[in-house]
Order: structure tokens, then sequence, then C-alpha cells
């Protein structure tokens, strides 16, 4: 299959697209063997020219925020692995109220980045299935993302909440990988039908 053809079958598949920007979920393709990012799935929280930044979906961690930052009282939450760069603690919170302080990243999904926003979910004993925390995150220099995509190691998917608080990360990348695959079958087979009726 060349290039060509796989990027008009991405096109044509619901959820599935060619463009990077901030809210866009990357899934790891098959392809890519890197240990840090074998099977792993990246939300996009910013994209610009000076480069990207993502926060891995499906990295849970088996310490409690409290015992890496025990300033922030009642942190029981448990913490997630965002990347490979140890640097800084950002926060993943579902409302369709943005808080102060906080940065969009969808229509009903922000970032929080500063502490003292954190300190008060925290505090406020904000359910983990709405509020999530990342130490460290991934990222990438201008272009370096892009020829990556080109390469063939991610897929990029549209934003979706649902896969960004899915209950079960520990099967989410083998779901969406499942979903690509059965995309890809199902629209040839209707480039295929639409070919043969409109050849009789």
């Amino acid at each position: 299959m060349t290039k060509a053809v796989a990027c008009l079958l991405l096109a044509g598949m619901p959820g599935w697209t060619q463009d990077l920007a901030v809210g866009k979920i990357l899934v790891a393709s098959r392809k890519s063997h890197a240990a840090d990012f074998a099977q792993t799935v990246v939300l996009l929280v910013r994209h610009d020219k000076q480069g990207t930044i993502g926060l891995f979906l499906n990295r849970p961690l088996t310490i409690p925020l409290s015992e890496v930052y025990p300033d922030l009282k009642g942190g029981q939450l448990k913490l997630w692995a965002g990347g490979p760069l140890t640097v800084g603690i950002r926060a993943l919170y579902r409302s369709s109220a943005k808080p102060e302080e906080a940065t969009p990243v969808l229509a009903d999904v922000s970032m929080i980045s500063t502490k003292t926003l954190l300190s008060k979910m925290v505090a406020a004993g904000t359910s983990s299935s709405a509020f999530r925390v990342y130490a460290g995150y991934t990222g990438w220099s201008g272009g370096q993302l892009r020829d990556e995509v080109a390469r063939g190691l991610w897929h990029i998917m549209a934003g979706d909440s649902g896969v960004i608080f899915d209950p079960h990360p520990e099967t989410v990348w083998s779901r969406l990988i499942g979903r690509l695959a059965r995309g890809s079958v199902d629209h040839c087979c209707n480039v295929y039908l639409r070919a043969k009726l409109i050849s009789t």
C-alpha cells in the first residue's frame, strides 16, 4: 500500500485525521518500538512552531500523589506518568466549566499547570473519573513529531474525553488500534462496493 493510499484510507475513517493540533490524540503504531513510546496513547496539550507537548494517557503509576508531592493535602489520587521528561506536574480536568487559570484542551477538558489551582482541586476531593494528575510529560521539537507521523510511527485521532478518562487504561491502546484496523477494512470494502456500483 502506498503512502498516498494509506492517507486516503485514514482520512475516510471516523475519528481519525491527519492534522496535528492541541486536543488531538496520538496512538503509537505497531511500528513504534522505542521503549518510552511503544503502545502509548498521548494527548497533545501544546502544539506550535516551537514544538509539541503531550501527556501519556495509559501509564498509571502505583504510587499515590501524596507520596511524591506531600504538600498537596489529601493527595491520595493515583499519580500518572505523563512522559519520559520528568519535569513538572500537570493535571487534566473534565468539566464543561473551565476553572480560572486552566488551559482549554477540548470543549470539556482543561489542563491545570499551576500548583495553586492543583492544590485546590486535590483538597476538594475531585473524583479521579474527571481529574488526573501527571508527573512529567513528553515533548518534540518543531517538526520532529510531523516527521514521526510521516514515518508511520503515530496515528492521529480526534480528541475524545472518553478516551482521555478511559476507566481501563491498560487496554485503551489495543482497543484504539483495533478500531483503526476495523475502520481500514470497512473503508476499503465501502470504496470497493462504490466502485462496483459505478462500473455496472
